[in-house]
């Protein structure tokens, strides 16, 4: 990847300085910055943030453009390098999603209220349930964790 990216980047740097009438000063400066962040999260494995980085060169330069601050032959110069630097960061490969998270919960057992027919009738109710959960874990395959 860095040997097709470093070029490009070359032709991007070169766009935004070679024709010092064709673009303000300030805005060459935006540019160039811009290009450098690009650059370091690429050349960092980063896609994610390339691509960030990419989307935000892509509208100062649709802006500055828009403004009359960047002659349409310079932007063009400058868009064709970014479009080749976009197809080299799409070359990186994307994280790898995060392991799942598997959580199981317990509930604590209702506080022993002695019920005049059954003193023991909660605890029991209770036990019974937990054994229900305990069959449905099981069930469900439990055991993977």
């Amino acid at each position: 990847m860095k040997r097709v990216l470093l070029p490009a980047f070359a032709l991007l740097l070169a766009g935004c300085g070679s024709a010092p009438e064709s673009a303000d000063p300030q805005v060459r400066q935006q540019l160039s910055a811009q290009v450098e962040a690009v650059k370091a999260a690429a050349l960092g494995n980063d896609r994610a943030a390339a691509e960030a980085a990419l989307a935000e060169l892509n509208r100062r330069i649709a802006t500055a453009q828009a403004q009359g601050k960047l002659a349409p032959d310079n932007a063009r110069v400058i868009l064709t390098a970014t479009d080749r630097v976009a197809e080299d960061v799409r070359t990186i490969p994307l994280p790898e999603p995060p392991q799942p998270v598997i959580v199981t919960v317990t509930p604590d057992p209702p506080p022993d209220v002695p019920d005049e027919g059954d003193p023991g009738k909660h605890q029991k109710d209770w036990e019974k349930q937990q054994k229900q959960w305990q069959k449905q874990r099981h069930k469900n395959g439990d055991n993977e964790g």
